[in-house]
């Protein structure tokens, strides 16, 4: 006898039936798998795409702050270029008038003079060095109670 006629002869009747619903069900859950595979590979394709759009959009907004900060920086260089001609100048005046002024004797306190022009260059220095323009802080007291 052959194998073909003996495999015939042994799937006879209802387990032949069972063979072939055993075989079904094995391909039936082979594409179930496949399909499964298929549709969680899109799923993941979907989140990934979701986080890099993510990702592009926050850095979009960073790269924005930071073109707006390099724009703010390059505006405060641009005034401190502008006003780093007159601060010499008026190094210069405050230099002098601490040059001219009359020597202290020993044990003596500044007098008022002595004590604004220094307060005025402290005031000019810190001023330059936060980037502001150049000029008084406040303008010159010159109402009824201004002091000569």
């Amino acid at each position: 006898m052959s194998a073909v006629a003996t495999l015939g002869q042994a799937l006879t009747g209802w387990k032949g039936y069972a063979a072939v619903a055993l075989a079904a069900a094995t391909l039936a859950s082979c594409a179930a798998w496949t399909a499964q595979g298929w549709r969680k590979g899109v799923q993941i394709a979907e989140l990934q795409r979701d986080l890099q759009q993510a990702r592009a959009d926050r850095n979009a907004t960073v790269l924005d702050a930071i073109k707006i900060d390099i724009n703010a920086i390059a505006g405060a260089a641009a005034r401190a270029a502008a006003d780093a001609g007159a601060l010499p100048a008026q190094v210069g005046e405050m230099t002098k008038a601490l040059k001219n002024a009359k020597p202290l004797l020993v044990g003596c306190r500044p007098d008022d003079v002595r004590v604004r022009s220094l307060t005025d260059a402290v005031r000019a220095a810190r001023g330059a060095a936060a980037g502001q323009p150049p000029g008084r802080a406040m303008p010159a007291n010159t109402g009824p109670t201004a002091k000569p």
